[in-house]
């Protein structure tokens, strides 16, 4: 099986990568695509899940071949018990570059929903509230994890400091006594 994810940004050649290898029981699969960081990111990804992944490059073309099934795969129905909250502090991941970070954030957010383990809450703090009240591109992405009964929170003190209250758009305000009890009593959180 071959998949061509050549001109596709990052996560959507994991995410074909992810799919095309939950139908296939043994076998190889080629995964185009025509940067380096694609070709690392659907290595590592495959390679997590219990694959054998090598990458070959000719003339800016990345070919990975991953062979699927025989003892080494990793079970696919693994789920992990444990709860995970997400804090994020800005409306970027990083400070060096905010249109590459904002790039990032968007990603991130959307890329949510697709993971083997999501988050339980995501809580927004700081300028990171514009996220959920005016940013146009991050606002759906959010509703979607809303719908999906992922927890989406934000800092009333922030909405009130930023003057968007009445502009929250998606999940609901919190304070923080709240955020402290989320953040103190789950597994795992994960912050931006």
């Amino acid at each position: 099986m071959e998949i061509d994810a050549r001109g596709l940004a990052c996560p959507q050649p994991v995410l074909m990568a992810k799919e095309s290898l939950s139908k296939m029981d043994e076998g190889i699969l080629t995964i185009l695509v025509d940067n380096k960081g694609s070709s690392v990111n659907v290595k590592n990804f495959c390679e997590s899940n219990g694959h054998t992944a090598n990458v070959t490059e000719k003339d800016g073309v990345y070919q990975i071949d991953v062979t699927v099934g025989y003892d080494c795969a990793v079970d696919a129905d693994y789920k992990s018990d444990k709860e995970t909250v997400v804090l994020i502090s800005g409306e970027c991941v990083g400070s060096e570059e905010p249109e590459l970070g904002k790039m990032l954030m968007k990603g991130f957010i959307g890329n949510l929903k697709n993971l083997e383990n999501p988050p339980k809450s995501v809580i927004f703090v700081n300028n990171a509230v514009r996220l959920t009240t005016i940013n146009e591109e991050t606002v759906p992405l959010l509703r979607e994890l809303d719908d999906s009964g992922m927890e989406i929170l934000s800092c009333g003190i922030c909405l009130e400091f930023y003057k968007l209250v009445d502009e929250l758009k998606v999940g609901t305000v919190t304070d923080a006594h709240t955020v402290g009890n989320k953040l103190f009593n789950s597994d795992k959180v994960i912050r931006l």
